[in-house]
């Protein structure tokens, strides 16, 4: 259901409760008046808030949540097909609507229709032409919210917006994200003084903020833009000894530079799969739009590792005359992304997700080298412990490499190992492998483990894992076609593995 349908359906059902000031407020307002679908729709009450969304819920077979009874908020949340809709129900904060208003944090977001004092027929009229001549209703707009929507700025309501809650701070910029609008220059001063108390905010806030910069086309824009007023320091300290670390002549940017770069070549990569892998563009989206937690999906998993890759260098950095390493970084910073995961609060799977990146990004640059020097060295086996070593995050691994490639040496000669040409020309042949190959092995394994134990008499336990761990392999690399091979393979090896 779009927007208009949406209000049109379920303000009508708020409106038939003959509710006296129940408002339409804050950013389903904003968005209304910017034609953006609807999914979240904030309602302010002056008293009843529970006893309203319950009523509400019941009406549209949704499902009721108490959100905060400190602050009075109860949610509604009602599934239309694949999507999902959000009801947020409100006590004003404050004695009337003009005080709640007054509390909150910029222009475009405090305004309110009071939608118990007119007809809906005629407001749905409005929708269904697509006339939005939603001025016919008074909007109450105390902090001229439109004249900015049309300007395209951010602006404060007052100067302790942050300082209320620095929170706020984090969203500016992703409601600059999101919008593609400009944040007043006042508000930039406001958030570069107060950027350290940003600490005092919950993890599970700040990473529900930040994640959706991520999911923006342009999230490396932003992401430097939380770098330059200062909140990204904040967020993750861990960049502060990135800043500025050399890497050796061949690296075109400095370390920081060069993680930054690396988030928007690797957006630039996936606004040109169909270029790079035609044949596998619509897999590899359908794979990097599966939602892994609440607001946050691969492809955005997927970003913040890229900006976090390589966050191992700092610590492993050695220096031998004029050359400079950073040995095996790839592990060591598999450990520190996992904290940083853990600080804010993200699931075990986007831990994992985030570790697998990180601990294998170099590995497809290592297979290019092998590729380059000997077309041979791309073995089948190689591919195939690549992604037992890498599992469901192969995809995003490969990725990342070509996008690592561009950030190190954007213009090196397509005919070198370092060019990003070269390694996008391996990737699709890592491709060819686990699409044709790889993917179909794991849907039908060769042979089971209680087949072992009846056909072999060996007892469940560690030996039969590490059987099928090998039979697996000899598969991937080729060398065993069907199920007779790998019987005969047993045979002949069994007496090594029950040693």
């Amino acid at each position: 259901m779009g927007s208009l349908s949406v209000l049109q359906h379920y303000l009508s059902i708020i409106t038939s409760l003959k509710l006296k000031e129940i408002y339409l407020v804050g950013g389903s307002v904003r968005d209304i008046l910017l034609k953006i679908a609807l999914r979240d729709i904030d309602i302010a009450v002056s008293s009843g808030y529970l006893k309203i969304a319950k009523e509400f819920a019941d009406r549209i077979g949704g499902s009721f949540f108490v959100m905060s009874k400190e602050e009075g908020v109860a949610r509604v949340i009602k599934k239309e097909g694949r999507k999902t809709l959000q009801f947020d129900f409100a006590m004003f904060k404050g004695k009337d609507i003009l005080e709640d208003l007054s509390n909150r944090d910029f222009t475009i977001n405090a305004m309110a229709i009071e939608i118990s004092k007119f007809r809906i027929s005629n407001f749905e009229f409005q929708i269904s032409n697509f006339k939005f001549q939603i001025s016919n209703f008074k909007i109450i707009d105390p902090y001229n919210g439109r004249r900015d929507l049309k300007d395209k700025i951010i602006r404060l309501i007052k100067p302790n917006t942050f300082s209320d809650d620095p929170l706020r701070m984090l969203r500016a910029i992703r409601f600059a994200s999101d919008l593609d609008f400009k944040i007043e220059d006042k508000a930039i001063e406001y958030i570069k003084n107060l950027s350290s108390s940003l600490m005092t905010v919950s993890s599970e806030r700040v990473r529900d903020e930040l994640f959706k910069i991520f999911k923006n086309e342009r999230a490396s824009y932003y992401i430097s833009m939380l770098e330059e007023h200062r909140l990204l320091n904040v967020i993750i300290p861990e960049i502060k000894d990135m800043k500025g670390l050399k890497q050796g002549c061949y690296h075109v940017y400095e370390l920081w530079m060069h993680s930054l770069k690396t988030v928007e070549y690797i957006e630039q990569v996936i606004k040109d799969i169909k270029l790079y892998f035609p044949e596998y563009s619509n897999r590899i989206k359908r794979h990097l739009r599966l939602e892994i937690e609440q607001g946050i999906d691969r492809l955005s998993l997927l970003k913040f590792a890229a900006l976090l890759h390589d966050t191992g260098k700092p610590s492993t950095i050695k220096t031998d005359e004029d050359k400079i390493s950073f040995y095996q970084h790839w592990i060591v910073g598999a450990e520190i992304n996992k904290d940083i995961c853990r600080r804010l609060k993200m699931s075990a799977k986007s831990e994992e997700i985030v570790r697998r990146i990180t601990e294998n990004h170099m590995r497809p640059l290592y297979l290019t080298q092998l590729y380059y020097e000997n077309k041979a060295g791309l073995t089948r086996r190689a591919m195939y412990r690549f992604f037992r070593d890498s599992g469901d995050s192969g995809i995003e691994v490969l990725l990342l490499s070509i996008a690592d490639a561009m950030a190190t040496q954007p213009h090196a000669p397509a005919t070198t190992d370092v060019s990003y040409k070269t390694v996008a020309e391996v990737i699709k042949r890592i491709l060819d492998y686990y699409y044709n190959e790889y993917k179909q092995q794991r849907k039908r394994p060769i042979i089971s483990g209680s087949y072992l134990i009846k056909k072999f008499n060996v007892e469940p336990g560690h030996v039969i894992g590490r059987i099928l761990k090998d039979i697996e392999e000899h598969r991937g690399a080729g060398l065993l076609k069907n199920k007779n091979d790998a019987i005969n393979y047993i045979k002949e090896n069994l007496h090594k593995w029950l040693e």
